[in-house]
């Protein structure tokens, strides 16, 4: 036969590039090793090594193994000659004729269990494998290494067709959806067979069919037509036993079930099923003659010195893999606030491997688009969860990602969250009060103590936000007045933040008043969702500084100060401050001049007095909210003072 034209040559080439680019997921291969170890085992060792290495199975079997001692020797001199460890065997068993073997990658690939079908012949061994990194039976497929009757007569096709039922019949007895594969030596020459028709052929019970992934019909041996997909035989010439004859048989075969040829979960990869170092164009004629284009020369010799078969392999992608979040947590959002975050959902099977197909089942109290959806492999995606935050309250669940993962086909991400109102900021507890006065009073030089602001977070309950207090200055007053060791920014829960104001008085002229603004501003927490600036507090700072600062500092003075928050809701305490005893009185008027009640009136001693006003009229019944003055008076002395009553 003359070599391939550039056209042909170029046809070959192109179809080897489309499969060398397909990623590996799981490599099954098949090879008929020729009655291994034998006679001439040891000198066929070096030549079955290149060719392993060319394929690099996850999954071999193999048929014509002859012994257990076959069997290690072949692990240790052939699959794990370059890299130790790297391949194990399965259990061997011993039978009447030649018999199959199984070596596969740990690392990949877990033995699950093994068993032996039966027939006239050869045995069927069974193989249960599992991918590395599942554990769910759904991922388990099958493999069924096979060595059919050889021969062409009536009788050969008879006893194929027997082995091919008992296969068949053992393999309906699976669950429906089964994954599987029969690989090996069939001896078929024609798609027309009875034994072919057996496996393939549709029937009552379909659960056990198989599929030929290649889908070629019709008479395979000794048809130039079929030559792309001969195994057999690479050698025209007869040594060390085995078929001659040149490539002109598809004895060797690997059926899968539908469920692999599905496109769902593992399935065959199309255009990955490669009998090594067949290029088609080597039809009647040995593997290494001439050029190969499908393989280089070294191994070309290798497949020709090694075996009477082609190996053959398929490659098959793996199930999806589902990953997502341990949870979702809002944490807390105001009310009508937008409280979305990212659902993260990834795909970790490698590729090739299947996509992952599923949908989101969402609680109540959350929302978002529920599917379904499709992940490729190795690749994340983000769904929008959103809070409903229409009212105020906690909200908890489970959302579920329903997926086809074999092993967590739902994968749980409880969800919680808390709806709160926005925070309230006050200067008094138990109601909204955003201005009032800081009144020092009128003193000497020297005399002016340190007065307290108080912030509220009003109504503070688990359903309403933190009270940021984040800013504060202070304007006018001749820069006199400041927070006493600097402003820090706090949180306002359940108790007020209070702050310290002093007056600086070195240097003041006499009988002067001064005046300033303190203004605290304020924000909801800011680790809360939708939270926002809020209003600022402001207070009005007075200190009167008194004439006659220059009289003996020793002498005790006459004084009248506030010892409360001012506004006030309860009760005002203020401290009267007497040189000497004497009569002293306390009185307190409303806006219109008329007075409301008298806390103190009668003879006092030298110190100071704590003075109290609970808010109640001198008739006994309550104050009215709003603005009163305190009036005190010792002998020709007086002071006066503002209160603000809020209710």
């Amino acid at each position: 036969m003359r070599p391939p034209g550039p056209r042909a040559r170029l046809v070959v080439v192109v179809a080897l590039l489309l499969v060398a680019s397909q990623a590996q997921a799981v490599r099954v291969c098949s090879y008929n090793i020729l009655n291994f170890p034998g006679s001439t085992g040891t000198s066929r060792v070096p030549y079955f090594r290149t060719v392993i290495q060319e394929i690099d199975p996850d999954v071999m079997v193999v048929q014509e193994m002859l012994s257990l001692s076959g069997v290690n020797q072949f692990l240790n001199n052939v699959m794990n000659y370059e890299t130790p460890g790297l391949y194990a065997a399965g259990p061997f068993v011993n039978g009447y004729d030649t018999d199959n073997a199984i070596f596969y990658k740990p690392s990949v690939i877990e033995l699950v269990s093994h068993s032996e079908i039966s027939t006239a012949l050869r045995n069927i061994s069974e193989y249960v494998l599992r991918p590395v990194g599942y554990t769910s039976s759904e991922a388990e497929f099958r493999v069924y290494s096979l060595h059919l009757k050889a021969g062409s007569s009536s009788s050969d096709k008879s006893k194929r067709l027997a082995e091919a039922t008992i296969l068949r019949d053992h393999l309906n007895d699976l669950a429906s959806g089964s994954c599987f594969m029969a690989a090996g030596d069939y001896n078929i020459r024609a798609s027309t067979e009875s034994a072919y028709q057996k496996l393939v052929g549709s029937e009552a019970d379909n659960d056990g069919r198989l599929k030929d992934p290649i889908d070629s019909p019709g008479t395979w041996h000794d048809n130039a037509s079929f030559a792309w997909i001969h195994t057999q035989s690479p050698r025209t010439s007869s040594f060390g036993g085995g078929a001659t004859g040149g490539m002109d048989d598809r004895f060797d075969i690997m059926l899968i079930s539908y469920a692999l040829a599905d496109d769902e979960g593992m399935d065959f990869i199309p255009g990955t099923r490669v009998a090594l170092g067949n290029d088609g164009q080597h039809f009647n004629m040995a593997i290494n003659s001439g050029t190969n284009y499908a393989v280089s020369e070294e191994v070309a010799d290798a497949i020709h010195e090694s075996a009477d078969h082609l190996p053959l392999y398929l490659d098959f992608q793996l199930p999806p893999k589902v990953d997502g979040p341990a949870s979702l947590a809002f944490g807390s959002a105001v009310v009508g606030a937008s409280a979305v975050l990212p659902l993260t959902v990834e795909n970790v099977a490698v590729s090739p491997a299947d996509e992952l197909s599923y949908e989101l089942d969402i609680p109540s109290g959350f929302s978002g688009s529920e599917g379904p959806f499709e992940l490729g492999p190795s690749s994340a995606t983000d769904h929008n969860i959103t809070l409903d935050t229409a009212t105020r309250g906690y909200a908890s669940g489970t959302l579920t990602v329903l997926s086809d993962d074999p092993d967590t086909p739902s994968w749980p991400v409880p969800v919680s969250g808390t709806v709160v109102d926005h925070a309230s900021p006050s200067l008094a507890d138990g109601s909204v009060v955003l201005s009032g006065e800081l009144d020092f009073g009128s003193h000497g030089v020297g005399e002016f103590q340190v007065e307290t602001a108080s912030v509220w977070n009003n109504g503070y309950s688990s359903d309403q936000a933190l009270l940021e207090v984040c800013g504060a200055e202070i304007s006018g007053g001749d820069g006199r007045f400041s927070f006493a060791g600097g402003f820090t920014p706090a949180e306002v829960g359940y108790t007020a933040s209070e702050y310290d104001i002093e007056f600086d008085d070195s240097g003041t002229a006499e009988d002067s008043l001064y005046t300033a603004t303190l203004t605290l501003h304020t924000r909801d927490d800011q680790d809360v969702i939708g939270a926002t600036d809020l209003c600022d507090l402001t207070l009005s700072l007075m200190a009167h500084v008194q004439s006659g600062s220059g009289i003996d500092e020793s002498e005790p003075k006459l004084a009248l100060r506030l010892a409360s928050p001012n506004p006030f809701s309860e009760q005002a305490e203020l401290v009267l401050s007497t040189p000497s005893s004497g009569k002293a009185s306390v009185e307190i008027f409303d806006v219109r001049g008329r007075r409301v009640a008298v806390p103190l009136s009668g003879n006092v001693g030298a110190g100071e007095h704590r003075v109290v006003w609970n808010g109640q009229s001198e008739a006994g019944g309550r104050a009215s909210s709003g603005i009163y003055f305190v009036r005190a008076s010792v002998g020709a002395w007086t002071d006066t003072r503002k209160l603000l009553l809020i209710r």
